[in-house]
């Protein structure tokens, strides 16, 4: 009778064990498996600064840099990318308290960051007649990615009073100076475009944004303006420069720079830097051939 208690009880005991171990067992395997399946992923942000010192066309440049970043997270677990507008302005103070990993600029303040930038070894088929403007002491620190141009733009009676829109960065004056026009009212860009639509006796030196608005005017017959693309001069080119140079900025920059994301540029009714056509007719077709006939400075010049 007690040799039937004894394994009684050692049979519920085994049992119990049994109960108790095998849970405890199969949830270190599933968190052994866990672990191994979803290991811990560091986050790493990157930033990069948009400077805009001169007007563009339908679309704000900084969407193009949102849509690059958002690609490159999507394809990097762990990568984050925090694209931020600088004011031209205010780029000294920032640069004062932190720097970019990349950063967007365009012509009147390259000279603020040339001294931050690492120097580039590819040039991702720029057209040649830009590429070299992202130079400085036979180096290229600054890959041209989206480019824009000049307009005369005239109610159809003549230049009239000339105005022109200005940052104060750009030097629009060295487009009337190479068509021999007189010198220019300088106005705020809004205000120029203003008095362009309100006084017939006013002409327009005007920018990529002035041709979109104007055009768009145009179309729905609230104005009758003639647009005529300028082959002469632009300084209207946005850059891209990197501070850090590792596999994400290049990536970054490679993907600025490629086909699939170059002929999007028409979306902004702006046009690419590489050999990519991108308008077949209209006001956009001549300017894009207009544009790549400019001279076009140096970014890093004063």
């Amino acid at each position: 009778m007690k040799r039937k208690l004894f394994f009684k009880i050692l049979n519920i005991s085994l049992i119990a064990l049994f109960v108790i171990l095998v849970p405890c067992f199969a949830l270190k395997k599933a968190r052994d498996y866990e672990i191994y399946k979803e290991p811990e992923i560091k986050t790493k942000i990157y930033t990069v600064w948009h400077i805009e010192t001169f007007e563009g066309g339908g679309k704000s440049r900084i969407t193009y840099l949102n849509t690059i970043a958002r690609a490159i997270e999507k394809e990097n677990a762990g990568i984050l990318i925090m694209v931020k507008s600088i004011n031209p302005d205010l780029l000294a103070d920032e640069l004062n308290n932190s720097t970019p990993d990349i950063v967007s600029f365009g012509y009147g303040v390259g000279q603020l960051i040339l001294d931050k930038l690492k120097p580039f070894t590819s040039t991702y088929d720029v057209r040649d007649e830009l590429i070299n403007s992202g130079s400085f002491n036979d180096e290229l620190y600054a890959i041209p990615y989206i480019a824009s141009g000049y307009a005369l733009i005239t109610h159809g009676t003549g230049t009239g009073i000339l105005h022109c829109g200005t940052t104060g960065y750009t030097k629009p004056e060295n487009v009337y100076n190479s068509l021999n026009l007189s010198p220019a009212e300088n106005e705020s860009q809004y205000e120029a475009y203003k008095d362009f639509v309100y006084k017939k006796d006013v002409s327009l030196l005007g920018t990529g944004r002035d041709v979109f608005r104007v055009n768009n005017l145009n179309k729905i017959g609230r104005t009758n303006a003639s647009i005529k693309p300028i082959d002469t001069y632009t300084d209207l080119i946005q850059y891209l420069g990197k501070i850090t140079d590792d596999k994400i900025t290049n990536k970054f920059i490679a993907l600025s720079l490629s086909n699939k994301y170059q002929n999007s540029i028409s979306e902004y009714s702006l046009f690419s830097t590489k050999y990519n056509k991108l308008y077949a007719d209209g006001i956009y077709n001549d300017m894009e051939e207009a544009i790549y006939k400019c001279y076009v400075p140096k970014v890093f010049d004063k």
